[in-house]
């Protein structure tokens, strides 16, 4: 018994290191989550403003309050990447923290680009938007091909209505013809 006794206090202290590691995590998960709610906040209010496209309002009033939002969003990625700085390689440890969000947002900036535009948001174009830095903390190529398949979701329904309210609009004036 006497060699089991003196491996308890080796044992414990490395449980209590554990622990730290565990409290520490936590603490920067914590921080991360605060972060990644308000960027969801600010995503919410970007489709609230793009939900315009779908009744007949030109471009440029549809894009004013969403576009508002980038500088929002850049700041919050900002912080994100300094939260990231204090555990380097670390990234997709915590990178499901905040994958959901920025698929959405990767989606919104493509859609927002794409009424401007007619053309695809590219993947640098997305990060340079967002302020991100591929090298130390970038936006992942997968988050945002997931963004471009959610926009054509977006794509469709603004056809259907596009196709729909021309359609009754000529409807209209041949009945009154």
């Amino acid at each position: 018994m006497e060699g089991g006794e003196s491996h308890a206090p080796s044992l414990e202290k490395q449980f209590e290191g554990f622990r730290v590691q565990l409290e520490e995590s936590g603490s920067l998960r914590e921080r991360i989550r605060a972060v990644v709610m308000e960027i969801e906040s600010t995503a919410r209010l970007m489709q609230a403003g793009l939900l315009l496209v779908h009744q007949s309002r030109s471009t440029p009033e549809v894009l004013e309050r969403p576009k508002a939002q980038i500088a929002v969003l850049k700041g919050l990625y900002n912080q994100l990447a300094q939260i990231l700085s204090e555990c380097p390689s670390q990234y997709y440890r915590y990178h499901g923290d905040w994958r959901g969000e920025t698929q959405t947002v990767a989606s919104l900036l493509a859609f927002m680009h794409w009424l401007e535009t007619g053309n695809l948001l590219l993947h640098t174009e997305a990060e340079e938007k967002l302020g991100l830095n591929s090298s130390e903390f970038g936006l992942d190529v997968e988050d945002y091909l997931v963004g471009l398949c959610f926009m054509s979701n977006e794509l469709v329904r603004t056809k259907k209505n596009y196709n729909f309210c021309c359609s009754y609009a000529t409807l209209i004036a041949h009945l009154w013809l």
